[in-house]
C-alpha cells in the first residue's frame, strides 16, 4: 500500500481547492447581497458571527481532523492495517465530543448577544460539521481529497445560495445560517454513507495505539489551528467589533474576503499534500522531497507576487462594482490588504512539508511570533485606526511568520527554492502585469465603473501571457516538472508558464510518460 502519488495529489489538489473557490465566490455574492438588502452593519454582524464559529470550530474539529488525517495517512504508508483501524474508532470518537463541546460554547456565547439564534444555529452547523469530518478525515487519508472535495463543493454552494435565498425572503442574518445547517446535515450524512461502505470494504481487527503520543500531537495541531486563525484567518474582525463598529467590520470583512479568495488555491493545493507527503516520508524519508520542495517553493513565490499585483490593481474597482459606495472604504485599504497576500503561498508549502512529515515545531513557532505580532499592533493600532490599524496588524503578522518560517526551513536543510534572481523575476512580471491593470482602471475609471474593471482584468491577463509565451514565468526545468504532475489536459497552459521555448516536439509530445511517484 502506498500513498496517493504526486498527480493524484495535485488532482486532489485541484478539487479541493475548487471545493474551497467557488464556495468563497458564492459566499462573496451573499456578502453582495447582504450588504445591499440588510446593510454594512448587518455584513458586520454576520460577519462576526461567522468568524466567531470558524474560530470554535477549527480549535476543536479542524486540530481533531488534521491530526487524524496526518496519523492515519502515515499508517496507509507504513501499511499498518490493525493501527488504522483503531485510529478510525478514536476519529469518531473526539470528533462526536469536541463537535458537542463546540456547538454548546457557541450557543453560549449567543445568550449574551444580539441576534441570539443566528448564534444558537453556527452552534449546531458546527456540530454537524464536525460529525462530516469525522468520515471525511478517514476518506482524506486513504485517497486523498477528491471524493470529500466534491461533496463539499455542492454543499458550500448549496449554503451560500440558499442564504441569498433566505435574505431575498427576509429570513434575515439567521436566515443564512439556517440555510447552513441543512447543508451541513447533507454533506455529514453523504461523507458517514461513503465512510461506512469503505470501511466495510477493508474490515480488519483494531490494534492497540499509544495514546500519549497522539494526544501530545493532538495537542500540538489544536495550538497550531489556533495561531493559524491568529495569523491567517480574521482575528482583527474581534478587535474591530470590541473597540469601533459593525461598520469598520464590514469594510474589513469585504476586502479579506477577496484576499481569502486569492491565497485559496495555492493553500488547498499545498494542503491536499499532506497525506501524500506524510506517506513518502513513510516509505522514502524526507530528503526524496526536497526537491519537489524546492520547486514548489518557486512556482509559491510566483503566485505570490501574482495575487499581489492583481489584487492591488483589480481589487478597488471589484469592490466598487459589486458592494457600492457604502463600503468604499474596502476599496481604499484594498491595496493595503493586497501586500499580505504576496507573503502567504511560500509559507502555507513550508507549513503544510513541515506537517506532513509530522514536525509541527516550524509551524508552531511561525505561527506564534505572528500572532503575538498581530495582537500586539491590532491592540495598539485598531482602537484609533480601525480598519486601517486592522490591515496594519495582518500585514504585520505576515511579515513576521513569512521570516520565521523561512528562517527555520533554511536552517533545517529544508530548500524553499528562493533567490534574489528569482524574487527579481517575479516582482517584473508582477509589475508588469499590475501596472497594466491599474492604468487601464484609471484611465477608464470615470467612463463606468463596470468598464473600467473588465479593462483593468483584461489588462493583467494580455500582459501576463504575452510575458509568459516571450520569456516564461518560470524556469524550463520547473515546467518539466509540473508537466510530471498535471493532469495531461492542462498541459498545454505549460507553454504561457515556461515560454515558447519549453514547447515540445510532436515526437516528443508523443513518447510514453515517464513514472511518476
Amino acid at each position: 500500500m502506498s500513498g496517493p502519488g504526486r498527480r493524484t495529489t495535485f488532482v486532489g489538489g485541484l478539487w479541493n481547492a475548487a471545493a474551497m473557490v467557488v464556495p468563497l465566490l458564492s459566499t462573496v455574492l451573499l456578502s453582495v447581497v447582504i450588504a445591499r438588502r440588510l446593510g454594512p452593519t448587518e455584513l458586520g454582524a454576520q460577519s462576526v458571527i461567522s468568524y466567531t464559529g470558524s474560530l470554535v470550530g477549527s480549535l476543536v474539529i479542524i486540530a481533531a481532523t488534521n491530526c487524524t488525517t496526518q496519523v492515519m495517512a502515515a499508517a496507509y504508508g507504513a501499511e499498518d492495517e490493525g493501527r488504522l483501524a483503531m485510529l478510525r474508532r478514536l476519529s469518531g470518537i473526539v470528533h462526536f465530543t469536541g463537535g458537542v463541546l463546540a456547538g454548546l460554547v457557541l450557543t453560549g456565547i449567543g445568550t449574551a448577544q444580539d441576534h441570539t439564534l443566528a448564534w444558537v444555529l453556527i452552534g449546531l452547523v458546527t456540530f454537524l460539521d464536525a460529525l462530516g469530518w469525522s468520515s471525511g478525515s478517514r476518506l482524506i487519508a486513504r485517497s486523498g481529497w477528491s471524493v470529500v472535495s466534491r461533496l463539499r463543493l455542492v454543499s458550500q454552494i448549496a449554503a451560500s445560495l440558499l442564504g441569498v435565498v433566505a435574505v431575498l425572503l427576509g429570513g434575515g442574518v439567521a436566515g443564512v445560517f439556517a440555510a447552513q445547517v441543512l447543508t451541513s446535515a447533507w454533506l455529514a450524512t453523504c461523507l458517514r454513507r461513503r465512510d461506512q461502505r469503505e470501511r466495510a470494504a477493508h474490515a480488519v481487527p483494531p490494534a492497540p495505539v499509544a495514546l500519549r503520543p497522539l494526544a501530545s500531537l493532538w495537542g500540538l495541531f489544536v495550538v497550531s489551528v489556533a495561531l493559524a486563525q491568529i495569523v491567517d484567518k480574521r482575528i482583527e474582525l474581534l478587535f474591530l467589533d470590541a473597540f469601533r463598529s459593525r461598520h469598520d467590520v464590514a469594510v474589513y470583512a469585504v476586502a479579506f474576503s477577496l484576499v481569502t479568495v486569492a491565497v485559496t488555491v495555492p493553500s488547498a493545493l499545498t494542503n491536499a499534500a499532506v497525506p501524500g507527503i506524510a506517506a513518502a516520508a513513510s516509505a522514502d524519508g524526507v530528503t526524496s522531497l526536497h526537491e519537489h520542495l524546492r520547486r514548489a517553493g518557486r512556482l509559491a513565490v510566483l503566485s505570490g507576487f501574482l495575487m499581489c499585483a492583481a489584487l492591488a490593481a483589480v481589487g478597488p474597482s471589484l469592490i466598487l462594482v459589486f458592494w457600492g459606495e457604502g463600503l468604499r472604504g474596502a476599496a481604499s485599504i484594498m491595496p493595503v490588504m493586497a501586500l499580505s497576500v504576496l507573503l502567504v503561498p511560500l509559507p502555507v508549502l513550508l507549513k503544510v512539508f513541515w506537517t506532513g512529515i509530522g514536525r509541527l515545531g516550524p509551524v508552531l513557532f511561525a505561527n506564534g511570533l505572528g500572532a503575538l505580532a498581530d495582537v500586539g499592533v491590532a491592540v495598539a493600532l485598531i482602537p484609533p485606526l480601525g480598519v486601517v490599524g486592522a490591515a496594519a496588524a495582518n500585514l504585520t503578522a505576515q511579515v513576521v511568520t513569512c521570516t520565521a518560517i523561512v528562517v527555520w526551513s533554511r536552517r533545517q536543510g529544508a530548500p524553499v527554492g528562493t533567490s534574489p534572481k528569482h524574487l527579481l523575476r517575479c516582482a517584473i512580471v508582477a509589475a508588469l502585469s499590475g501596472g497594466a491593470a491599474a492604468a487601464a482602471a484609471f484611465a477608464l475609471g470615470d467612463v463606468s465603473r463596470v468598464v473600467a474593471l473588465a479593462a483593468a482584468a483584461a489588462a493583467f491577463v494580455v500582459v501576463l501571457v504575452v510575458v509568459g509565451l516571450l520569456g516564461g514565468l518560470v524556469p524550463g526545468e520547473d515546467a518539466d516538472w509540473l508537466a510530471d504532475t498535471l493532469p495531461a489536459p492542462v498541459r498545454p497552459a505549460l507553454v504561457v508558464i515556461g515560454g515558447l521555448r519549453w514547447a515540445r516536439t510532436p515526437r516528443e509530445r508523443a513518447a510514453p510518460e515517464p513514472a511518476v511517484r
